[in-house]
C-alpha cells in the first residue's frame, strides 16, 4: 500500500488497537462499532472512518483537495462540493493557525457513503469553537469588532446550516486528546 496504512476490523464488535502513523503516512481507515436501532435494536458495525494527516503549512489546501475527491461523484453536487470546500478550507486554516498539530482530516462513512467530515487537531479549543460556531448573528457596531475573529466559524455554520460542531477526540495518528470540528455532509440516501 505505499505509504498508506489501512485498516478495518472484522466484525462489528472488534476492537482494533490504534497505531500510530508516521506524518508521512496519508490515510488510516477503521471500522467503527454503532448503535443502529433501527433493525431490532442490534448493534451494527456500518460505519467506517477515513482519516488523512495534514500538512502543517499546506493543511487546508491538502484537505480541500482530499474532500473534492472524495464528492466529486454522484451523489454530490458541484455546487455542494463547493460550499463543502470552503468549510473544510476554513476549519483546517483555523486549525493550523490557532492549534498545535498533528492535524487530520475525517471522513465517517455509512455503508459507504460519506455522511460527516471533521478536521482534527491537538489543541484543546472546544468550548470556544461551540460558543463561536453557534453565536447568534449580530452587526458589528465598530470596525474593531470586526478584528475579533470567529467570522470563518460563521461561515461554516451558515454553509452547513447548523449542523456543525466541536467535540473532544483522540487523533488517529498519534493517540493525543484534542479538538475535532465536524459538519455534517448533505443527505443522499437511495431511495427504496
Amino acid at each position: 500500500m505505499g505509504n498508506s496504512d489501512q485498516r478495518a476490523a472484522g466484525n462489528p464488535g472488534d476492537t482494533v488497537p490504534l497505531v500510530p502513523y508516521a506524518i508521512g503516512a496519508t490515510m488510516l481507515t477503521e471500522r467503527a462499532q454503532a448503535l443502529d436501532f433501527g433493525v431490532h435494536g442490534k448493534i451494527h458495525g456500518r460505519f467506517r472512518m477515513t482519516a488523512w494527516c495534514l500538512p502543517q503549512g499546506d493543511a487546508a489546501r491538502r484537505a480541500r483537495k482530499l474532500l473534492r475527491d472524495l464528492l466529486s461523484r454522484p451523489p454530490f453536487a458541484a455546487h455542494e462540493v463547493a460550499e463543502l470546500e470552503v468549510v473544510v478550507t476554513e476549519l483546517a486554516t483555523n486549525a493550523s493557525s490557532y492549534a498545535p498539530g498533528p492535524y487530520e482530516l475525517r471522513i465517517l462513512h455509512d455503508d459507504d457513503l460519506p455522511i460527516r467530515a471533521e478536521v482534527a487537531d491537538a489543541g484543546g479549543g472546544v468550548p470556544l469553537i461551540e460558543r463561536l460556531l453557534h453565536r447568534p448573528f449580530t452587526a458589528p457596531c465598530r470596525v474593531d469588532d470586526l478584528e475579533l475573529g470567529g467570522r470563518g466559524l460563521r461561515i461554516v455554520d451558515e454553509f452547513t446550516a447548523g449542523r456543525c460542531g466541536a467535540r473532544w477526540t483522540r487523533l488517529c495518528g498519534t493517540g493525543q486528546i484534542g479538538t475535532g470540528v465536524w459538519f455534517d455532509l448533505p443527505a443522499h440516501r437511495p431511495r427504496t
